[in-house]
């Protein structure tokens, strides 16, 4: 016979397991429903940005924080949530940057480091172990002529960094787009050497230090290239504003050149973001 003490002390293990199963499960279902609800938040955040008659309404560009913003807190949380890149063009997170299709342009894209870095000033870019984001960012180059308005050939693209005082943003980006056509012209008729820097008059731009790049170009990063190189950029490279431009030799032989001002400038200004065949002024 069972004692009425045995009975009633399992009665009260089994309730306290129950409860407890209970709680676990109501846990989980909690949970699951903050994953979810993130999720919905990231995705409407999403498609508020897409849907933007101008995509430029979701970057506020007084605040030179935005670029930052909308890497860390949109298109890195989106990718690691739902596998998406929204509203970044592509996240890599295996090399570490992102890319952004530049607000109220057609065919310029921003390519933009996932790791804090403010600009071409950032002393982790000199490093030796330093991505290359200026290779990673001519990998790019195709959302540029996908979406031209013209065919584009090798040296119909180039990319550019601003210096500190020239750039609204304080996150670190590569500008990539179609070359300026007088900057292709001039380029085509220049004879530059890939050991020694060239001085430039570039109409209507002022002067420009230039070289070639040996071998495939972009070996080494420009970054690093120009810190080397150019007297005094190692310790002001915060006034420096670097492009590298496609080019094509009289052999139907693809290479790069290397530009670059000091003083504060803006290299952007070699692209142009309409991307015209032909310019005149």
């Amino acid at each position: 016979m069972v004692s009425p003490t045995f009975g009633m002390t399992g009665s009260k293990t089994s309730l306290t397991t129950n409860t407890s199963a209970s709680n676990s499960i109501v846990a989980r279902a909690r949970r699951a429903g903050a994953r979810f609800a993130l999720r919905l938040s990231l995705a409407a955040g999403a498609v508020a940005f897409v849907r933007a008659p101008d995509a430029a309404q979701a970057f506020d560009f007084s605040d030179r924080g935005a670029l930052w913003q909308v890497v860390h807190k949109l298109c890195l949380p989106m990718h690691a949530t739902l596998g998406l890149s929204l509203p970044c063009l592509a996240v890599d997170d295996a090399r570490g940057f992102v890319v952004i299709r530049a607000p109220g342009d057609a065919t310029r894209i921003i390519v933009v480091p996932t790791a804090r870095m403010e600009g071409i000033e950032s002393p982790g870019l000199l490093r030796d172990d330093a991505p290359n984001f200026w290779a990673y960012a001519w990998e790019e180059r195709g959302r540029v002529a996908d979406a031209a308005p013209r065919p584009l050939g090798w040296d119909d693209i180039g990319m550019a960094i601003n210096s500190r005082s020239a750039r609204t943003q304080d996150q670190m980006h590569i500008h990539v787009d179609c070359l300026d056509p007088r900057l292709k012209n001039a380029l085509a008729d220049a004879k530059l050497s890939t050991l020694r820097w060239s001085t430039l008059r570039l109409k209507p731009w002022g002067r420009y230090r230039a070289k070639r790049l040996a071998g495939n170009g972009l070996e080494q990063s420009p970054f690093q290239t120009v810190a080397k190189e150019i007297p005094g950029a190692k310790s002001s490279m915060d006034e420096q504003t670097i492009a590298v431009a496609g080019v094509t030799d009289p052999k139907g032989e693809r290479g790069f050149v290397l530009l670059e001002k000091g003083g504060g400038g803006a290299a952007e200004e070699l692209l142009d973001h309409r991307c015209r065949a032909e310019r005149r002024r």
